[in-house]
């Protein structure tokens, strides 16, 4: 009997979404290990593509447990003979895979950016894009977002809600947050980040994730101060539709606080002055 080779890999959901099918293309078993801060909507589908799921807390508990899943996933390769721990937090690989990312953007404008904001949870995404950014646009600035409670910026460390970002306490800070790159690093809460996703989905009719709500906040944020003719790229690395149970379900975010119109509102109008209303259509072209 053949024994199939297994990816083992600690996840809150987009990356073992990934490797879910990584695994299904290529006859692979994978072993997700998560926690149940991770929103639903990423397990079932992680499930769904033959995913194996090993929690590190019991069901109800909703406590983010990034250490010890990644303690637990490492342990599990350790002690597999056909077992790879893709260890996303450090592994290079997680980096490189954004370097076409940063090349398509140079392509599109034509090197006219001059700013580059993006979530930092595992690093990859923003370091990985930025530094290949920093080589044909050396002036462009990278900004960093992580949810308030997050450690990569700095304290206090406090419990969160956005999803596959940040470092919480008593995590390790991984090999791909790359400071000697890093401009500036902002923190944003829950409230704001989901608000952010709410109203887009909405106003905009595109569905981010929470954590991306977070980055387009702060680009919002950032525009409304700049000069006409700035350039900011917003990375938004994470879809609305795997959080239909928490971000988009007004009972989900009033149970735990997070539902406040009043930042929606603001956040609806900040929107609005940056994106005014398409212009109507011309009479003699109805």
């Amino acid at each position: 009997m053949v024994t199939r080779r297994r990816i083992i890999e600690s996840t809150s959901g987009n990356t073992g979404l990934g490797l879910a099918v990584v695994a299904a293309e290529r006859g692979y078993t994978f072993t997700a290990v998560v926690d149940h801060h991770a929103a639903v909507d990423k397990l079932r589908a992680m499930t769904a593509l033959g995913a194996e799921l090993v929690y590190v807390a019991q069901e109800g508990d909703e406590e983010l447990a990034t250490a010890a899943h990644e303690e637990l996933a490492e342990k599990m390769a350790a002690d597999s003979d056909n077992a790879y721990f893709t260890e996303q937090h450090n592994n290079p690989a997680n980096g490189v895979g954004y370097h076409p990312v940063a090349r398509e953007i140079d392509k599109a404008l034509d090197g006219r950016i001059d700013e580059l904001i993006g979530a930092v949870g595992t690093g990859g995404g923003l370091f990985g894009t930025g530094k290949v950014l920093r080589e044909t646009v050396p002036g462009v600035r990278i900004v960093g977002v992580e949810p308030k409670g997050s450690i990569a910026f700095g304290p206090p460390a406090h419990d969160y809600y956005q999803s596959g970002t940040g470092t919480p306490a008593g995590a390790t800070i991984g090999a791909m947050v790359d400071y000697g790159l890093l401009d500036e690093g902002i923190k944003v809460g829950d409230v704001e980040a989901f608000a952010t996703a709410r109203v887009v989905a909405r106003r905009v009719g595109l569905l981010v994730g929470g954590s991306a709500g977070g980055v387009v906040y702060e680009a919002l944020r950032r525009l409304a101060a700049q000069p006409p003719g700035t350039t900011t790229v917003a990375l938004v690395n994470d879809g609305g539709e795997k959080y239909m149970d928490t971000v988009f379900d007004d009972d989900w975010m009033t149970a735990r606080g997070l539902l406040d119109p009043q930042v929606e509102s603001d956040v609806d109008e900040l929107l609005a002055t940056l994106r005014p209303a398409a212009t109507e259509i011309p009479r003699e072209h109805l």
